[in-house]
């Protein structure tokens, strides 16, 4: 059966000789793979930029019930994306948040809110000037809330690493910058060195680990830790 919806590209791979497999985050049916032939021709009938990171789409798609890959008819950009596809930073950030959701994201997982909130997010990166470290530093705090792990405080993360074994936590400062964006008090927010961006973001992929069982280790944090700052 056709449906129409809208949805956030995670990432593709190769499939076959010309075809792909995205894997995107949907607004009716949560994340879904979808078969898109001959996409990697001269002559595609659809743009591979459209299944780039963080791409916002629309979409017609069949749909059925277990069932592993499913089928793209008609696809088209949601809201125009040009800042992320061609500035390495915005990039880069979009690569690691995708990564990050198509590991914490279930299948067929339907999420209304959840949804709104990454379109959101997606608008936002892409209109930024600067200060990118705060943007996905708040997105994974926020995400955390709609994965069942929120927090009232940031000095929770300490307390549960600290338990679980962990000694290279967060100091002070760092924790009162996160307690800042909890609170929605970055207006005067001073940017971290690389040094504490590099430990902030390391510690926060650790305390989603420790709620996620299946979320090893992410490729593309390094190369975050190494552009920010």
């Amino acid at each position: 059966m056709r449906y129409t919806t809208r949805g956030i590209v995670l990432n593709y791979m190769k499939y076959r000789e010309a075809s792909i497999i995205v894997r995107i985050f949907t607004e009716l049916f949560g994340k879904q793979s979808y078969v898109v032939n001959s996409v990697r021709m001269l002559k595609a009938r659809h743009s591979i930029a459209l299944f780039q990171p963080f791409m916002p789409l629309d979409m017609v798609v069949y749909h059925k019930k277990n069932v592993t890959l499913q089928r793209i008819v008609e696809v088209k950009c949601h809201t125009p994306i040009t800042n992320i596809l061609c500035d390495l930073k915005k990039a880069t950030i979009a690569t690691f948040l995708t990564e990050l959701l198509n590991k914490v994201l279930y299948e067929e997982e339907h999420n209304e809110d959840l949804f709104k909130f990454l379109l959101q997010a997606v608008i936002k990166l892409d209109s930024l000037a600067d200060r990118y470290e705060l943007f996905y530093l708040d997105f994974m705090l926020q995400l955390c809330s709609y994965l069942g792990f929120g927090l009232s405080n940031a000095s929770e993360i300490n307390q549960q690493l600290v338990q679980s074994g962990f000694h290279n936590t967060l100091n002070d400062d760092e924790i009162a910058l996160l307690n800042a964006l909890l609170n929605k008090h970055t207006t005067d927010m001073v940017i971290p060195n690389r040094s504490s961006i590099r430990n902030l973001l390391a510690n926060m992929v650790k305390y989603f680990q420790l709620h996620i069982d299946t979320l090893d280790m992410l490729k593309s944090l390094p190369v975050l830790q190494e552009i920010s700052g």
